[in-house]
């Protein structure tokens, strides 16, 4: 039994841990899922702006490119150059725009006094390099800082070709303030930004730009690591404020820069809690659902089982009263049936009176017995209460037992008060509990013993003691005391106080019962009748 109940808790153990792991990859898948929806999320908004910047740079690019084929510009002589230079500007939404021949040598400009960046003549970073537009390609440039960072610009560089030769390069001016009108905001939280970062590691565009120029070379090189490795999405801490962030960026399609988006990672975090609220919700809901069904099935389990146990234990009190039946009705039966047997083989001779009065005396016995089985089968009579003077009901049942307690010359040892005795009961029952009470008591005590009977009220209860100075009953015995066929007795049957415990149960009492070696106290708890209400009684 004990390797059986080890096995079941180790199964159930090991049925637990499989649970909590089950549980616990769905937990992370879960959140794993909801983790990718919310970077799903920044990624398409950050697609949104990518591609605002392309739009921005391909009607620009476009159009200079148009420019670029013109014949006017084609024919690099100065006033049709500008001429036409001068249209374009207006179109194209730009402070300057100029034609440079292929050794950087400014060949004609439209230059805006009212623009923020420098005149294509004044340009000291042209003659850097034009590389991609020598070799025939388009090129944005990275952010070109012209006395102050309030005054940086990007160039767009488109060569102008005649007959698959360049011949010139046509430069427009954007100042990187134009950018953030570019960008779209509208959904970016306050916590996170938007920057895009040229090939060189400098920021064409930040919300705090002002702040990090000059970019220094750790922070450079942080950026570009991050960046320009074509994952898409990275977690880092950030050395412009320490938090860690989430970094997302995607290229544009016509510079070498990155847009990326930054967003802590305790947004991050939140934002994949509140997506998860709803479908928490709903678990919990379900949840709850599930154990209002456990707890209907465990409950209607557990009345199964009850009524189970008080079917098995009305099986076992029937079987018990079987027995009982069967023991005390089978002695006198072995006896009337012996001497039934011995008068039929003495033919010759008539009964004798004395095992005739045997024979009867056994068939009281049986009556007797039957007689008090159906006193604790069928209901009790309902009571009739009334008031009761219990002291005067006890001085009758003395009476009754007198001559049994002089047969044994036995002291009765009586205290009975003269007031504070009323109660409210059916007085033919009670005075059947106290006679069997006394009955036994004088059973009980040796010739010439001692009982005590006595009343007292202790609180709102009238106690009636009887007390004898018998050999005692044992522990074990005493918590049987009540039940029906147990008895200590060799002619008794243990129905009698069987009915006392129901009589006095039923006027709202108890029976309290102490032994020790030398003595046994009984003593019967009945509710005490309020004065007042006694007589009011009596007057009624």
């Amino acid at each position: 039994m004990q390797l059986s109940k080890s096995k079941h808790t180790v199964a159930m153990l090991f049925v637990g841990i499989g649970l909590l792991v089950i549980m616990s990859g769905l937990i992370v898948n879960y959140y794993n899922y909801q983790y990718q929806n919310v970077v799903a999320t920044e990624r398409e908004q950050l697609a949104t702006v990518a591609e605002y910047l392309n739009l921005y740079f391909d009607t620009k690019l476009i159009g200079l490119k148009v420019l670029a084929g013109s014949p006017n510009v084609r024919s690099l002589e100065v006033e049709r150059v500008r001429s036409d230079l001068l249209s374009a500007a207006a179109v194209l939404g730009v402070d300057n725009v100029a034609v440079f021949d292929p050794k950087g040598n400014l060949i004609a400009d439209y230059y805006s006094n009212s623009g923020s960046v420098p005149s294509a003549a004044g340009d000291p970073k042209l003659v850097e390099t034009f590389t991609a537009p020598l070799a025939g390609r388009t090129e944005i440039s990275g952010r070109i800082v012209h006395q102050s960072l309030e005054n940086a610009y990007i160039n767009l560089r488109v060569p102008v070709m005649n007959e698959n030769k360049v011949i010139a390069i046509l430069v427009a001016y954007v100042p990187i303030s134009d950018m953030s009108m570019a960008l779209f905001q509208g959904n970016i939280a306050e916590c996170q930004y938007i920057f895009i970062l040229d090939a060189s590691g400098q920021f064409i565009y930040h919300s705090r730009l002002a702040e990090l120029y000059p970019e220094n070379s750790l922070l450079k090189d942080q950026l570009s690591g991050l960046l320009f490795n074509g994952e898409g999405v990275v977690q880092f801490n950030s050395m412009v404020d320490g938090v860690d962030k989430l970094l997302i960026h995607t290229a544009l399609n016509n510079a070498t820069w990155q847009v990326a988006t930054a967003v802590p990672l305790h947004v991050v975090y939140a934002r994949v809690l509140r997506e998860s609220m709803d479908d928490v919700e709903n678990l919990l809901l379900l949840l709850v659902c599930i154990g209002l069904l456990y707890g209907v099935w465990r409950q209607a389990k557990r009345h199964e089982r009850e009524r189970e146990q008080l079917r098995l234990e009305r099986m076992k009190c029937v079987n018990q009263l079987a027995a009982g039946i069967a023991h005390e009705i089978r002695n006198p039966l072995t006896s009337i049936k012996g001497f039934i047997q011995l008068m039929t083989r003495r033919t010759d001779k008539p009964p004798t009176p004395e095992h005739l009065e045997i024979v009867l005396a056994e068939i009281g016995r049986i009556d007797n017995l039957i007689s008090e089985f159906q006193m604790l089968a069928r209901p009790l009579k309902e009571p009739v209460f009334e008031e009761v003077n219990i002291c005067k009901l006890l001085e009758n049942v003395v009476l009754l037992m007198e001559s049994q307690l002089h047969t044994k010359n036995i002291t009765l040892q009586l205290q009975l008060p003269q007031e504070h005795c009323l109660t409210f009961g059916d007085i033919s029952q009670l005075k059947q509990v106290f006679i069997n009470l006394l009955k036994n008591a004088i059973e009980a005590v040796p010739f010439a013993g001692i009982i005590s009977l006595a009343v007292s009220r202790q609180q709102d209860m009238l106690a009636v003691t009887v007390e004898d100075n018998g050999e005692g009953i044992a522990a074990a015995v005493v918590e049987k005391l009540g039940t029906p066929f147990f008895t200590t007795k060799e002619t008794g049957s243990g129905l009698g106080l069987s009915v006392c415990y129901r009589i006095i149960q039923n006027h709202g009492g108890t029976i309290k019962v102490f032994s020790e070696q030398g003595k046994t106290t009984f003593t019967v708890f009945l509710p005490a009748a309020v004065e007042d209400e006694a007589v009011e009684a009596i007057c009624c």
